[in-house]
Formats: structure tokens, C-alpha cells, sequence
């Protein structure tokens, strides 16, 4: 079997990686200087995960700065792995770290794409969380999207179907500007609720997704709509929300026809980068080879078909 750093060698994307959680725990370590205890750690869901945050790296990010490095050390990491295009999702509530102020929050974003132009294709993705303040939402989400830095959005929070209806005009805008269109479904939650979320949102791609595999009609739906998942089988297993990696149904979605790419979600937090990740599918026999390079190829076919790049 090929090894780890023929996967890193690779031409590979990562559209699943939250920048400000985007690195190793070390390189946070260098830099925060706050340990984080016992850690990186299994988890018994994302309440266990929220409280790390809330407790050690919430409180370390304070200023605009802080959110610079933290992005800027995501992408030197994804860089290292091999990663050719990242999309990575910088959330709307570091405004507030920008004192509000959009043009230096935007400027933040491109001055990234510009400054690895050569060594990776960063494409900035808008997060979205569902608990942040929606006013504040409404009044920077359309500014922020028409503004051409942004290439995606990504909708995540608690995978329930209640109150999604607030955040539909959200995507009619992007549908509009030609933005891609994602949201977080599937993690934890149902197949009927990843079908749900597609085909409310006209979605692009899925965050995570796995919850697909429970039922062969909504694998289907998937397929003949082209809808590409982005999962994260280190993080599904770190989080319990698959039992073991040999259980994971990666390979289940891919026999199905779903278009699949992996994506490092938080690195910070399960310290698997992309290609790890990949690799440890094919050693222990949840995936093929062949399977591997299929979904490796299916994130860089995506590059040639994004509506909106320039």
C-alpha cells in the first residue's frame, strides 16, 4: 500500500475546515500558550467540544490579530499537508473582533488569497453560525457576500430543522450572486434531515452528510443531484458520532454514486490532517486505493465547475 507521504504528495482539496480551529494543536500551543488538558482528545459529542472552547480558546482569541493568526496558521497546515485548493470558513462573529468594520474584515480575506497565491488556492468561505446574533447577521451577511472576496457559504450550529426557515434568504442571495451554497446536516442527525436541508437550501454541498448512508433513497437523492459531501471521518469518530473508523459509511456514499471529498473540519481538535485521514482509510480497509484517488480526484474536478471564482 502507497504510503502517508505519497498521500501528502497528492493534489488534494480541503472544503471542510474551520480556519480559526484549522491547525495543530501544537502550532496553537506555540502560539497561545495555553495548554488545552488532556487533549486532543475522543469526545462524547459537540457539547463536550463547546465546552473546550468556551473554556480555552474562545477566551485566547480577542482582537483582530489573534483572528489573523489563527487563520493564517490553518493555512500554513493545510500548505504542509499538500492541499492545492481550501476552502476555509472564516465565521461572521469575528467581525466584532474587527470593531465591525467590514473593509478591514474583507481586506483580512483577500490579503490571505494573495498572500499563498502559488502555494494553495484559498477560496474564503462565509460561516455562519445558527446561535449567532441574527440581526447582526442580516445587517453584514449580504455586504459581506456581494463583496466578491467570499466564494461559499457554510450554515452550521445545532442539526435540527426548526428555524432554518430564517436563514433561507441568505442562501436566495447567494444563489443570486453565484456563491456556493453549504450547510452543516448529517453529523448527528437523520438521513430525512440531509435531504431535508438540500433540497430547502438548494444546496451544493453537505457538510458531513454521514446520516445519508442510513437510507439507499436519500443516498440516491444525493447522487442524481450531484450533491458532494464533504465529511470528516476523524472528527466523526472523535466526536462518537460513528463507533470506529472501520464502521464509518464513506464507503457505503461512494459505492452509492455520492460525490465525496474529505476535509479536516477542526484539525485542532482531531489531529488528522486530510491526507492522514485518507491514508488511514485505505490502511484499514474501509476504502480502496482506487476509491481514495476517486475522491481526492472528485474535490479537484470541483475547481473546474465553481460558478463564481474571480
Amino acid at each position: 500500500m502507497k504510503d502517508l507521504q505519497y498521500f501528502i504528495s497528492l493534489p488534494k482539496i480541503d472544503a471542510h475546515n474551520h480556519l480559526n480551529l484549522g491547525m495543530h494543536y501544537n502550532s496553537y500551543l506555540a502560539w497561545s500558550g495555553v495548554p488545552i488538558p488532556n487533549f486532543p482528545r475522543q469526545m462524547s459529542g459537540l457539547d463536550e467540544m463547546h465546552d473546550i472552547i468556551a473554556r480555552y480558546t474562545r477566551p485566547r482569541c480577542k482582537t483582530s490579530d489573534d483572528v489573523i493568526k489563527l487563520i493564517d496558521m490553518s493555512i500554513c497546515d493545510a500548505i504542509k499537508d499538500g492541499v492545492t485548493i481550501l476552502e476555509g470558513s472564516i465565521d461572521i462573529g469575528f467581525m466584532v473582533h474587527f470593531k465591525e468594520d467590514m473593509e478591514k474584515f474583507l481586506r483580512m480575506a483577500s490579503d490571505f488569497v494573495v498572500k499563498y497565491e502559488g502555494q494553495i488556492e484559498f477560496r474564503p468561505e462565509l460561516g455562519l453560525g445558527k446561535t449567532f446574533d441574527k440581526k447582526k447577521i442580516k445587517k453584514w451577511a449580504p455586504e459581506l457576500m456581494r463583496s466578491g472576496v467570499y466564494k461559499s457559504i457554510d450554515l452550521y450550529g445545532p442539526e435540527i430543522e426548526d428555524g432554518i426557515e430564517e436563514f433561507s434568504y441568505i442562501f436566495k442571495e447567494a444563489e443570486i450572486l453565484g456563491l456556493k451554497k453549504k450547510a452543516h446536516v448529517g453529523e448527528f442527525s437523520n438521513a430525512h434531515s440531509v435531504q431535508h436541508f438540500v433540497e430547502f437550501f438548494d444546496l451544493d454541498e453537505v457538510q458531513h452528510g454521514i446520516g445519508a448512508a442510513q437510507d439507499d433513497k436519500v443516498l440516491q437523492f444525493l447522487s442524481d443531484r450531484k450533491v458532494q459531501c464533504n465529511i470528516c471521518p476523524q472528527s466523526n469518530v472523535m466526536l462518537s458520532a460513528v463507533k470506529s473508523l472501520e464502521m464509518h459509511p464513506v464507503k457505503k456514499m461512494l459505492d452509492a454514486g455520492v460525490p465525496v471529498t474529505i476535509g479536516t473540519d477542526d484539525l485542532l481538535f482531531f489531529d488528522h490532517t486530510n491526507s492522514r485521514q485518507i491514508f488511514n482509510l485505505v490502511a484499514q480497509n474501509v476504502i480502496t486505493q482506487k476509491d481514495a484517488e476517486k475522491l481526492m480526484a472528485t474535490g479537484l474536478q470541483k475547481k473546474k465547475s465553481a460558478r463564481t471564482l474571480s
